[in-house]
């Protein structure tokens, strides 16, 4: 989780009040961070993930006004309305195609105003916007810009002075010789042409999203300026833009909306207007355990920066929230917030009524051994996400779709089925890392849902293992040793081999563990297509198999 540094004086100064370290260290912690030590006149926190409006000083010291009752309430942003425009080429549809911007004026840039928005920057790159391959951040001198801009495609012969840099460079040498194209240039791999922002002169003012230009770079001079987020994902550009504006907004400035036009359509950015969402008082209840009334419940909400409209009825009422809260999705948000803003220590712990003698499963006593064994191959776990969608379970393994669970009403296409299998699971993550060194051999021990095609509502959870070996000699040899060696050394000793064909699998390179008939797993080579698919460069071999019965075959097994 990302760590912030802050100054005392200047938190106090956006906070409204002199707050001591001491009462910092005592309540912040309060409000969903995690304390990590102070010096003198600084300190710093780590901000939990689902927070990225307070990894500045800025969005930290507003939610922290509210949660003291300072500044209790909405905060209200505007954009006042402009001619400035940015035209979106189309051929950037396949590349990079979203980009959403605002101009902030009368800005007063300090050592410390700089210090924060640099921050900000660098912690929203690494974490809300994924290393900027989901979203980057680009900040201009408003003054040296001639509008329209055009966001397209250049080749890599253009030229313009790079951030930091004394001459001009292509737009290839940034990639090569940059410290900035060195690290994010695997973003731009393969491209022939690459995404730049330039103005109605024709002055290239980025390459995107990797270096600014030098001609643009902000100062202690600089009095307006211009802020752009470019995307594979419009929503998270507009909450990156939205969390980097209002940090201006604190400080004073005038924010004036930007038209993004497309090829098909137009868009006014920034979005600042509150989003809703309805919550039962007597949910809020249920979950809580506790008896609040409607006036409560107002009271603590705005304590966490949010406003009550009108009710619906006396029990039902809308909840406005703030245009820079990323993490409101769904009522139960609502919920955590009005527990953060009673605090936890004013809850009052109950015994369960039960009896009973707690111990870890069999299962996970089971795994836990497996987890040191396959580390001890010199394997490394990855954790990843039970939900998924259809194009990288099927799609992407050369498979055809069948029946796994569903999202209903699912907030995001990115989530919105419940995996069936690891095998695609490991298939991205090797897919994240290929500028990474190799071999890479990773391994992950986790859930899936399987639905029982005989009932339409029947489903079951079974924990999986899949290990999988990514590097120039990766083969069918080195997986079907390991495999064998690691379900050996887990005690399981009669099962039999075969080959057999799967859509993801080189033919005549890939076979099935069965014991008496029942498929326990599969293991083989990818097939150069599916690695294709994944945009993975080196050979993989990999495995997967049914880790729950494997545990009932044991204990079967050591019965007799």
């Amino acid at each position: 989780m990302p760590t912030i540094t802050l100054n005392l004086k200047e938190f106090n100064k956006m906070a409204g009040r002199e707050f001591t370290m001491k009462e910092l260290e005592d309540n912040l912690p309060m409000l969903g961070t995690a304390w990590e030590g102070s010096t003198e006149g600084e300190f710093s926190v780590e901000v939990f993930p689902n927070r990225p409006d307070m990894l500045s000083l800025e969005g930290l010291a507003r939610a922290f006004s509210s949660f003291m009752n300072i500044k209790k309430g909405l905060r209200n942003y505007k954009a006042e309305n402009s001619n400035y425009s940015i035209k979106v080429d189309p051929k950037l549809k396949e590349i990079r195609p979203y980009i959403v911007s605002c101009v902030i004026k009368n800005v007063n840039f300090t050592d410390e105003l700089i210090s924060s928005i640099m921050q900000l920057q660098e912690k929203l790159h690494m974490t809300h916007c994924r290393k900027r391959k989901k979203a980057a951040i680009g900040i201009y001198d408003f003054d040296k810009i001639a509008f329209p801009l055009k966001y397209t495609l250049k080749s890599g012969d253009t030229k313009f002075i790079p951030l930091g840099g004394k001459k001009e460079m292509d737009l290839e040498e940034v990639l090569r010789e940059t410290q900035k194209g060195k690290e994010y240039g695997f973003l731009l791999k393969n491209l022939k042409e690459f995404p730049v922002l330039m103005d109605s002169n024709g002055k290239i003012l980025s390459l995107i999203p990797i270096l600014n230009s030098d001609d643009t770079k902000i100062t202690e001079k600089t009095k307006n300026i211009l802020v752009e987020v470019t995307g594979t994902n419009e929503k998270t550009a507009l909450e990156v833009l939205n969390i980097v504006i209002t940090s201006f907004a604190d400080h004073g400035s005038s924010l004036y909306s930007v038209k993004i036009e497309h090829n098909k359509r137009t868009i006014m950015t920034p979005d600042l207007n509150p989003k809703k969402i309805e919550v039962s008082l007597n949910y809020i209840n249920k979950l809580l355990g506790l008896n609040l009334l409607k006036r409560d419940v107002e009271n603590l909400l705005e304590s966490m920066g949010y406003k009550l409209l009108q009710k619906r009825s006396d029990k039902t009422f809308n909840v406005l929230i703030p245009c820079y809260r990323t993490d409101i999705m769904h009522p139960i948000d609502i919920v955590e917030d009005v527990a953060i803003a009673y605090r936890y220590n004013n809850f009052k712990p109950e015994k369960p009524d039960i009896s009973t003698i707690g111990g870890e499963s069999p299962l996970e006593s089971f795994s836990r051994i497996a987890r040191e064994l396959i580390i001890g191959f010199g394997f490394q776990e990855v954790v990843t996400f039970m939900l998924t969608n259809v194009e990288k379970l099927f799609k992407k393994m050369g498979l055809k779709k069948v029946a796994v669970a569903e999202i209903r009403n699912p907030k995001t296409q990115e989530f919105c089925v419940v995996r069936n299998s690891l095998i695609s699971s490991i298939m991205e993550v090797l897919s994240h890392n290929t500028i990474n060194e190799y071999p890479q051999k990773i391994f992950e021990l986790g859930d899936v849902i399987l639905l029982d095609p005989k009932n339409d509502l029947g489903a079951k959870t079974v924990r999986k293992l899949c290990i999988a070996s990514c590097h120039r000699n990766a083969g069918f040899s080195e997986i079907k040793g390991t495999f064998e060696s690691i379900l050996q050394n887990l005690g399981l000793t009669s099962y039999n081999i075969s080959e057999v064909s799967r859509p993801y699998f080189i033919k005549g390179r890939a076979a099935e563990i069965d014991i008496n008939g029942e498929i326990l797993g599969v293991f083989g080579e990818i097939h150069p297509q599916i690695l294709n698919n994944w945009n993975i460069e080196m050979p993989v071999s990999l495995g997967e198999i049914d880790f729950t019965e494997l545990l009932s075959i044991l204990k079967k097994q050591n019965k007799n």
